[in-house]
């Protein structure tokens, strides 16, 4: 079975990244969700862009960018949004693409967040695959498993991630969601100034909330 058969398969639908508003207005300039590494080279995408942690400490990926499944990785939403960027004056969107990137040359699927170090790194079929084993070990003794409740399309441990390399363009955004309707005013406000394509921006709070069952 190909990547694009387990997919459709598993009626995956969306593959999603959050960022601020800083970072959703410098993709729509750029139309293009750059990976850490590619936004130092770009001044005025530097001058915009608000990393979501302070530091990445999986630095062979720095060049790639990570997105989830369906859902976006709660955990790391709540200690970006409550820790790092508390007080700062800003908002989060939620950048939801075609789930065939998922096809994409270079692809890497990391079975759980990929700083963890009992993470399983894979290409194709396989790789993907191996996100909905019964089993995922994020650390020694830290054990996932998978049950009849859990959704076909989601990956067995939610901190799981796809990792896409260099950029990856804004042809394939199918969404925006957006937790407020002041949010979802100023972006569409972003996507006339950035002169790109109309993107559906949706309000929908508990895409920020944890994995529905």
């Amino acid at each position: 079975m190909s990547v694009a058969e387990t997919v459709a398969v598993r009626g995956i639908s969306e593959v999603v990244h959050f960022t601020t508003n800083h970072g959703c207005l410098g993709t729509l300039y750029t139309q293009a969700l750059q990976s850490r590494a590619r936004l130092q080279n770009d001044e005025m995408v530097k001058y915009l862009f608000a990393a979501n942690a302070e530091l990445r400490r999986d630095i062979e990926y720095l060049d790639h960018i990570s997105l989830s499944l369906e859902h976006i990785n709660t955990s790391f939403y709540q200690i970006s949004a409550g820790k790092w960027h508390r007080e700062e004056p800003i908002f989060w969107c939620i950048l939801a693409f075609d789930p065939v990137v998922l096809t994409h040359e270079g692809v890497v699927f990391a079975s759980t967040n990929n700083i963890y170090t009992s993470v399983t790194r894979g290409v194709g079929t396989a790789g993907l695959s191996n996100l909905f084993s019964d089993c995922v070990v994020r650390w020694s003794n830290n054990v996932v498993k998978r049950n009849h409740t859990t959704r076909l399309c989601y990956p067995t441990c939610y901190q799981a991630e796809a990792l896409y390399p260099k950029s990856l363009s804004t042809d394939y955004l199918q969404r925006i969601y957006v937790n407020t309707h002041d949010d979802q005013s100023e972006t569409i406000g972003f996507i006339k100034a950035t002169f790109h394509r109309d993107v559906d921006v949706i309000v929908a709070p508990e895409k920020f909330g944890v994995r529905p069952l």
